[in-house]
């Protein structure tokens, strides 16, 4: 199974979340991706893959939770990584990957696991999420 992560970035009691269409549908998930080369640590790599969609400069505070996911490209181990932002504006920089993004309150967040859009990976850290927002 291969390695990814991804920033949880709470502010205002609310979740910062991407709108992944990379593969033709609609995936609801944290900002984030693969871990593309073992010399990196999986810090650097979540602040790489922010940077690359966001055009953020984040910094992972501690581990949230490792938590399994169904991609179209496999599956994989997603690091999940309690995050803030240091520097930069929110902005799409990978349109064919990224639609939008969105600050989502609990409630929003049930909403997407209904529609069937929100990750695995975060619909199984709904428990845990929901004693941040």
């Amino acid at each position: 199974m291969k390695d990814m992560t991804a920033a949880v970035i709470i502010k205002d009691k609310t979740v910062l979340l991407v709108h992944n269409i990379k593969h033709k549908g609609l995936r609801v998930e944290p900002p984030g991706g693969k871990k593309e080369t073992e010399d990196k640590t999986l810090e650097e790599c979540v602040i790489r893959e922010v940077q690359e969609e966001l055009g953020i400069t984040i910094e992972p505070e501690e581990l949230f939770g490792v938590y399994e996911t169904n991609s179209p490209e496999g599956k994989f181990q997603v690091y999940m990584y309690l995050s803030s932002i240091k520097s930069g504006s929110l902005m799409i920089r990978e349109p064919n990957k990224i639609s939008r993004y969105e600050w989502c309150s609990f409630q929003d967040l049930l909403r997407l696991k209904e529609q069937g859009v929100l990750v695995p990976n975060l619909c199984s850290a709904l428990d845990k999420l929901r004693t941040y927002l």
